[in-house]
């Protein structure tokens, strides 16, 4: 469950307790004050027939007797228990009168037998009944008189159902007006999350915005970008410790290099040094470190300056002189390089850094005539869609296991070891390759194709990337 979802639960569960029980005291309220405006008409009517029934005006219709097809109204000597006035419903309806000063709902059910003699037929009437006591020349009398509350009694059900409707949709309006808020309420930390996910290994300088204000986003804000700031802090050392130490190593292994050669020049003539082998090796081992080291130092730089020169680059060209200049090493061993580029008005035209670009399409035809076979051939293709351009490379080679397709842009991986020293491969060629493909906003896959067809798709956008600088 979402923090949203629990926020909005847990206000909409708090205000429907708050009005939960607002409603019950108003309802208590609404229900009870009908009774008590009903009592005092009932206190006040049974005063009025009391008094009649000692003056002796109690008869039917006397003067200030209530309406008795109305009331329920009894007069009753509490001392001998007599009933000394009853009206048409206290004879219709028997009901117990409640005690002197009370109040109370009853119900009560009308009796008799009409002129044949036959039981009418029964009927339960609610009485709100009142009993008041009455006192005259030192003598005591009771006197109770009810009404027929059965219509309040619906237009409190009504009342009822009414305040419930009320609560039932104060409860969704709230769990709307709650999930609403609570999205305000939370929008900072997606915000916060959303640049959180952009600040990637490539993207280490980016920083959380922190306004003027001081809550508690603000200052969630402020303690990422200072775990960011000690990430980035760290990661650049790391890079700057392999660029030195790269640097560093670049000296004393052409140092190597030169003096193996000069022995190797030494031990010439007619008579073979029983040395010269060992030199041999030497002199490929320091050349293979020498390529590491080299390699590192690009790719430190790629990483540490993370940006490419934006400038007109014909791609076009750029392809057909590398595959012109590999055509060479591929005819001595039968490899056959075609090309499908387009020519004017349509080549391959955008922004970029041409250095990089050719050092990328140059690691690629190198791989791509290396790792193939005697008698194969490589075929190079570009097309334009749009804002794009996609330039794809394939080859006849042997191919990559699919499980090791997803690596191959990793530093340092090889699909086979033994395959990488005999063709003096580092592991860092296709790592270069990529981070060149992604300073210029590009896209690199690789694919194993059906015929036997190796093939690499590189994808441009022809206006370079917006990080791209602009060259003085």
């Amino acid at each position: 469950m979402t923090v949203r979802m629990k926020i909005t639960l847990l206000i909409t569960a708090a205000g429907f307790v708050s009005s939960l029980v607002f409603s019950c005291i108003i309802l208590w309220e609404m229900v009870e004050q009908p009774f008590q405006l009903i009592d005092s008409d009932l206190k006040i009517a049974g005063t009025r027939v009391a008094q009649a029934v000692v003056a002796g005006e109690a008869g039917e219709g006397g003067p200030g007797v209530p309406d008795g097809d109305h009331y329920w109204l009894e007069v009753r000597d509490p001392a001998s228990g007599e009933v000394l006035y009853r009206s048409d419903l206290a004879r219709a309806y028997r009901i117990d009168a409640p005690h002197a000063g009370r109040g109370r709902t009853v119900s009560a059910v009308a009796g008799g037998q009409d002129a044949a003699g036959r039981d009418k037929e029964r009927e339960e009437v609610d009485f709100r009944v009142y009993t008041v006591a009455f006192s005259q020349d030192g003598k005591q009398y009771l006197a109770s008189a009810g009404r027929t509350v059965e219509h309040l009694e619906d237009e409190i059900g009504e009342t009822i159902s009414g305040v419930a409707g009320g609560l039932a949709f104060s409860v969704l309006l709230l769990a709307a007006i709650s999930y609403f808020l609570a999205g305000l309420m939370l929008r900072p930390i997606r915000e916060l999350n959303d640049q959180a996910r952009d600040i990637s290994e490539k993207h280490l300088d980016r920083r959380m915005p922190v306004t003027g204000e001081r809550d508690e986003f603000n200052t969630l804000a402020e303690t990422l970008n200072n775990v960011f700031d000690r990430l980035q802090h760290v990661f650049l050392r790391q890079k700057k410790l392999l660029a030195d130490a790269s640097h560093e190593l670049k000296t004393p292994l052409t140092m190597m290099r030169l003096a193996l050669d000069a022995i190797r020049s030494g031990t010439g003539g007619g008579t073979p040094d029983p040395q010269a082998e060992s030199h041999e090796r030497m002199t490929e081992q320091v050349l293979r470190m020498d390529r590491l080291v080299k390699s590192l130092l690009d790719l430190s730089s790629l990483e540490i300056e993370a940006v490419a020169v934006r400038e007109p680059v014909d791609l076009t060209f750029i392809l057909g002189t590398l595959v012109e200049d590999y055509r060479f090493l591929g005819e001595t061993r039968g490899i056959v390089l075609r090309t499908d580029l387009p020519d004017l008005p349509d080549r391959l035209d955008m922004e970029g850094d041409a250095d990089k670009l050719t050092r990328v399409f140059s690691n690629l035809l190198d791989n791509a005539v290396k790792y193939n076979v005697e008698g194969g051939s490589v075929s190079v293709a570009g097309t334009l869609s749009g804002s794009n351009l996609t330039v794809t490379l394939a080859n006849t080679g042997p191919g990559v296991p699919d499980e090791d397709i997803p690596r191959i842009f990793e530093q340092f991986y090889r699909v086979e070891k033994s395959r990488s020293q005999q063709h003096g491969g580092s592991g860092l060629g296709l790592a270069i390759v990529k981070r060149i493909v992604e300073l210029h906003g590009g896209t690199i896959t690789f694919e194993n194709r059906p015929k036997g067809l190796t093939t690499v798709t590189v994808t441009l956008p022809r206006h370079g990337a917006p990080g791209m600088s602009t060259p003085a």
